[in-house]
């Protein structure tokens, strides 16, 4: 009877009793010098086998002298800090802001754009209460101390005072460098101060990307839905012009502010003197989060420039590259939405037109045809 008691005394130790010990030096932004240690506890079987509770919460504030970072762990390992302001912030205060609500959607030129929806639940005001989002691609995540520095980005604010039962609703176009096909985590955060206390909501959620996103697939389907308007002539893709394309993509992206720039030349240096330098056609487009088909008639009524050149049938052969890169997104409604030609100044063009411009980071698809 004693064994037996010794060794249920020994499993329920091993499984419930927090007696490991856990230790991790994080490093605070904006302190130099050594970081914070911090101790945790957890059980001999999440030690070996990861079962239970973890030494750690998954998000604490850690303050060293006047910094504050919210340190964020995965088990028993810190994996990223977050400057979140001076001493004193308090981390998810029950009775403050509620999130009601924060999504990713498409918006009528095909781009994606995430909303969130807070409301003031406090019965007080909330002073200077800013909207952060951490997403994949719209974030700025560095190093420090050999961990993730993580920077979200700001996508709006509830004004300087955010009054009780309020409710606040901030939107920003997204990048479109979201997981394909499949669900995806975002947080949205918020930083403000409340009866003289600052404080850091930071919320997970769960998405799924609309429609996908454009890669060989996209790319494949879009062509077909092409030649389905090219009198029974399909182009073919060509690898060299595969070649050409990703090229063109370089030069043409770190050169956005003009249309098509330096296309004639790049082909020359490409093809040589040859009379092939001299036949290539090259399209440009940025098709948000389009389904092929739907992207080969936005092009039909709103690009008709783009679309008569594809639609040539002197061109048999195609080449392509998609990549992110910045570009313009346009104010709505607009009444020009194509540029006409290369060698434009496209925030001129535009602005000339009664629209402004704005510069993010977008899709492009770089279409090379020869005969």
């Amino acid at each position: 009877m004693k064994l037996a008691g010794l060794v249920i005394l020994l499993v329920l130790v091993f499984f419930l009793a927090p007696v490991v010990p856990y230790f991790q030096s994080v490093p605070i932004p904006g302190v130099s010098g050594g970081g914070v240690g911090l101790w945790g506890l957890s059980t001999p079987a999440y030690g070996v086998f990861g079962y239970g509770s973890p030494p750690y919460s998954q998000q604490e504030i850690v303050t060293q002298g006047n910094h504050s970072a919210l340190v964020l762990f995965s088990g028993g390992r810190v994996v990223g800090v977050e400057d979140v302001g001076g001493p004193g912030v308090v981390l998810n205060p029950p009775a403050v802001i509620r999130i009601q609500n924060a999504e990713v959607f498409s918006s009528d030129w095909g781009f994606l754009n995430v909303t969130i929806q807070l409301q003031n639940i406090a019965q007080q005001n909330i002073l200077n209460p800013i909207v952060y989002l951490s997403m994949q691609g719209f974030s700025s995540n560095g190093t420090i101390g050999g961990l993730t520095l993580i920077e979200p980005h700001v996508i709006g604010n509830c004004g300087a005072v955010f009054a009780a039962s309020n409710v606040c609703s901030v939107s920003q176009v997204a990048p479109n460098t979201l997981p394909t096909n499949e669900s995806f985590t975002f947080y949205a955060e918020v930083r403000g101060t409340v009866g003289g206390t600052h404080f850091v909501i930071r919320e997970p959620f769960g998405e799924n990307y609309p429609t996908g996103g454009v890669g060989p697939l996209w790319v494949k389907a879009f062509i077909n839905s092409v030649d389905s308007f090219r009198e029974g002539v399909a182009m073919v893709e060509n690898s060299t012009l595969d070649q050409f394309a990703a090229i063109r993509f370089a030069n043409a992206s770190a050169n956005y502010q003009i249309s098509d720039y330096a296309f004639s030349s790049d082909a020359q240096k490409f093809f040589g003197n040859g009379p092939l330098a001299g036949e290539l056609a090259e399209v440009l487009l940025y098709p948000g989060i389009y389904t092929p088909s739907s992207y080969a008639g936005f092009l039909g009524s709103f690009a008709p420039s783009h679309w008569s050149e594809l639609l040539d049938t002197v061109y048999t052969q195609y080449g392509y590259y998609v990549g992110r890169a910045p570009y313009y997104t346009v104010s709505v409604p607009c009444p020009v939405y194509e540029i006409p030609r290369g060698g434009v100044n496209i925030a001129q063009y535009f602005d000339a037109h009664g629209c402004s411009v704005a510069v993010t980071e977008s899709t492009w698809l770089v279409i090379i045809m020869s005969p």
